[in-house]
């Protein structure tokens, strides 16, 4: 088994992973958990939750798809924030440093593949997106550059 080295710090490539997964994590949350996706005839409506006169809430089968889609797409990013987490601060456990990375890069890009679904099945059918939705994909955005990264780092620790 040949053996990989791993440079890890917050200054180097491994920091720049774990700072843009950080700030996806912020971007995505804020997006995902606020009302501010579609703003229409003075209504404001999130994924969750609408604010208006009437209480009506959208349920058709293309904005549950999109519930769906976001949601997977914020499980998965967590799990790669602790995956990177762990690839960086946790040193005292005989953890495979390798397949950290490997792990995180799949959860990254696969988070990214459910975002990019959901974004595109709610862009399809509405119009007016605003701030929420912007900040989801600025999330999405950071989240694609970290498992781009964690590819450069895994070529330069000789993995791939």
């Amino acid at each position: 088994m040949p053996l990989h080295t791993h440079e890890i710090s917050l200054q180097g490539l491994s920091g720049a992973i774990f700072w843009m997964v950080i700030v996806a994590v912020i971007f995505y949350t804020l997006g995902f958990a606020t009302v501010g996706w579609v703003h229409e005839n003075g209504m404001w409506r999130g994924l969750w939750l609408s604010c208006s006169a009437s209480t009506t809430q959208d349920s058709a089968d293309y904005f549950k798809a999109t519930q769906a889609m976001i949601t997977i797409g914020l499980i998965l990013l967590i799990g790669s924030m602790i995956t990177i987490f762990l690839y960086m601060f946790v040193h005292s456990l005989s953890l495979n440093k390798t397949a950290l990375l490997q792990a995180f890069a799949g959860l990254a890009f696969a988070a990214v593949l459910f975002m990019l679904i959901g974004f595109i099945i709610f862009g399809a059918k509405e119009n007016n997106l605003n701030w929420s939705y912007a900040f989801c994909v600025i999330g999405s955005i950071f989240c694609l550059v970290g498992g781009i990264l964690s590819i450069v780092q895994m070529k330069q620790s000789s993995v791939i």
